[in-house]
């Protein structure tokens, strides 16, 4: 089994396991739960609050004192006896006790498959966009999944990402072991090369502007699988995996157009549909400019890879090969961070004010609100960041 495939596995494996927590969990809590919409954005603010805390320590962790490829196996586990215990709770406080385990288990893993994808890769500019792809065909096929058994208001993908999770954590043992880096320590902080890239312009207002972006992107993970539902779109979850179709393209087209077109520019456009597509919620209705949902649904996949992927390859070529795992998790804070703790506050007020006396929701004034924060910070970043070359 080659090395590419294992790591294409795990990426599978990994993405399927965020997709059940992902796509469909905040139409089960409305539904079948009842949570109110408060309590579904403090579900999905958990995973903020693991993604603040935990990433950098795992990273650092990673890069200083244990194995990488070790802390994915134990990880992975935690994380799967966390989401059976999601598929048991039907109380707030139990739920959110239980999913709270897992994100704080399950968020760093993301910062080290990537860590040892950018490790063991010869070539991890032009290959790992390739090793990406397969999560985003996990997260799709969870999606179609989801649509195609009825699954949308159970809690049966909360097991089945327990599965998905133990068997990460099995791929995980037939990994190269990734050993600490002995020539790392805190004073290496201090030196040049890494103040350097810490007092450079363009690193910290990317970091606002991913931070601004978890804004928006709350909005969709929270409410855009109940919103469709509730206004009526047959097989909301499996038309949401639209986005990941083309997210493939986005990223096996990544290497290209890294080398053609300016990183400011990429960035600067995955914000700029990020908040836009809003518009299109806003608006489109099932028969009823229903393009519009579509289009809204479709962006996804190119506003993650030119934000998320165009960064984490961005970083990567700028920090010390000692300092890998901290920078990815450094990554994971500000692209599922603390915006995201203010983003899933907002999306669960926003949605309970906007609440109708006879049932549903006002969604065309709902979604303004991460219509114009993306916009805005779209236009921000492309103000400050500087007009520097590519990578």
């Amino acid at each position: 089994m080659s090395l590419t495939f294992r790591l294409s596995a795990l990426q599978w494996l990994q993405n399927s396991v965020y997709a059940t927590t992902a796509i469909a969990l905040g139409t089960y809590l409305l539904e079948a739960l009842q949570f109110s919409g408060r309590e579904v954005g403090l579900v999905y603010a958990s995973s903020a609050i693991a993604a603040t805390v935990a990433p950098p320590a795992i990273g650092w962790l990673a890069d200083r004192h244990l194995r990488a490829d070790r802390m994915l196996i134990w990880l992975n586990l935690a994380a799967a006896l966390a989401l059976v215990g999601c598929y048991f709770a039907t109380s707030f406080v139990g739920f959110y006790a239980a999913i709270l385990v897992f994100n704080l288990c399950f968020i760093p893993t993301f910062t080290l498959l990537n860590s040892i994808c950018f490790h063991q890769l010869e070539r991890p500019a032009d290959q790992f966009p390739f090793v990406r792809t397969w999560g985003t065909i996990g997260f799709m096929l969870v999606g179609v999944s989801l649509s195609l058994l009825g699954w949308e208001a159970t809690p049966w993908p909360l097991l089945a990402g327990a599965v998905m999770a133990v068997l990460t954590a099995v791929l995980s043992t037939s990994l190269d072991p990734i050993q600490p880096q002995p020539g790392f320590s805190w004073a290496d902080l201090k030196g040049e090369e890494v103040g350097r890239i810490i007092r450079e312009p363009g690193m910290l207002v990317l970091m606002v502007a991913m931070l601004l972006s978890c804004i928006p992107s709350s909005f969709y993970y929270s409410f855009v699988n109940p919103f469709l539902n509730e206004v009526g779109w047959p097989a909301a979850a499996a038309k949401m995996s639209l986005g990941q179709v083309i997210e493939i393209g986005a990223l096996l087209s990544m290497p290209l157009l890294l080398r053609k077109v300016r990183f400011r520019k990429i960035i600067f456009w995955g914000l700029f549909v990020w908040g836009a597509r809003y518009v299109a919620f806003a608006f489109g209705r099932p028969g009823e400019l229903e393009w519009l949902l579509y289009a809204g649904v479709m962006v996804q996949g190119i506003a993650f890879v030119w934000i998320v992927i165009a960064a984490q390859i961005y970083i990567d070529k700028r920090v010390p090969v000692a300092l890998r795992s901290t920078a990815q998790g450094l990554i994971t804070f500000a692209n599922q961070g603390f915006g995201i703790i203010v983003g899933s506050w907002l999306a669960g007020e926003v949605v309970n004010a906007y609440e109708l006396p006879g049932g549903g929701h006002a969604w065309e004034i709902i979604w303004l609100v991460p219509g114009v924060v993306g916009l805005i910070t779209a236009l921000g970043f492309w103000w400050f960041f500087p007009r520097a070359g590519r990578l």
